[in-house]
C-alpha cells in the first residue's frame, strides 16, 4: 500500500506545475547541489519528456505497419526509420544532460552563480522530490514503450543492434541527476518495478 501511495503521489506530480511545496518529511530528500536545481531539473526532464515523444510517435506507427506488411524490404525500411528516431532521441537526452549539468549547483553552474549574485537570489523553493522521480519514469516508460514495439516488429537482437549510445546516454541523464535529489534511485526502482511493472529488455543496461 505505501509504494502504491508513493507511485500515485509520484505521477500525479508529474502532470501538476512544480510550485507544490513538499511535505517536510519529504524535504530531506531534496538534493545537495541548492534548491533551486531541482525545479529546474524537473523542467528540464518534462521538456524532454515532450520532445522525445515525437520520436517515439514515429517508432510506434511504423512498428504498427511493419506488423502488417512485414516483408524483408519493409523491415529493412523501418529499421532506417527506427535508428534515426533514436539517434534523435539520444540527442535529445545529451542535450538535456549537457544542460543539467550546467545548473548552479553543478561545478559550471557554480561559477556562473558567483559571477551573478541577481541569479543567486532568484532560489524558487524545491518541488515534491518524488516528483523528478516521475517525470523520470515516464520518459523511461516512453522510450521503453517505443522500444517494445520494436522488439515485437523486428526482435530483440535486432533492436538491441540499432540503439546505439541510448542507453549509456539515459545513464548518464540519470548520474546527472543524482546530486538533485537524494535517493532518486531508490524513488525510481520503487515506480519501475512496482506497480508499473519494470523497464523494456533493450533498457535492462540501466540497471534499475
Amino acid at each position: 500500500m505505501r509504494l502504491v501511495s508513493l507511485t500515485t503521489l509520484a505521477l500525479a506530480s508529474f502532470f501538476i506545475t512544480p510550485s507544490f511545496a513538499a511535505p517536510a518529511q519529504e524535504n530531506a530528500l531534496v538534493g545537495r547541489q541548492g534548491p533551486s536545481d531541482a525545479p529546474a531539473a524537473l523542467a528540464m526532464v518534462k521538456q524532454l519528456y515532450v520532445d522525445v515523444k515525437q520520436y517515439t510517435a514515429m517508432i510506434n506507427s511504423t512498428a504498427a505497419g511493419l506488423n502488417k506488411r512485414g516483408t524483408a524490404e519493409n523491415k529493412a525500411n523501418s529499421a532506417k526509420t527506427f535508428r534515426t528516431a533514436i539517434a534523435s532521441i539520444n540527442k535529445l537526452v545529451v542535450k538535456t544532460t549537457s544542460d543539467i549539468k550546467k545548473m548552479p549547483g553543478s561545478p559550471a553552474g557554480k561559477r556562473d552563480l558567483e559571477s551573478s549574485p541577481a541569479l543567486a537570489e532568484r532560489q524558487s523553493p524545491p518541488p515534491d522530490p518524488t516528483g523528478l522521480a516521475a517525470a523520470l519514469t515516464m520518459l523511461l516508460l516512453e522510450i521503453g514503450g517505443a522500444l517494445n514495439n520494436i522488439i515485437a516488429a523486428l526482435g530483440l537482437t535486432a533492436t538491441l543492434a540499432l540503439l546505439g549510445p541510448l542507453v549509456t546516454s539515459l545513464s548518464m541523464l540519470i548520474a546527472a541527476l543524482l546530486p538533485v535529489v537524494n535517493n532518486l534511485l531508490t524513488l525510481l526502482g520503487a515506480l519501475l518495478n512496482g506497480v508499473l511493472g519494470g523497464l523494456s529488455m533493450a533498457l535492462a543496461g540501466l540497471g534499475l
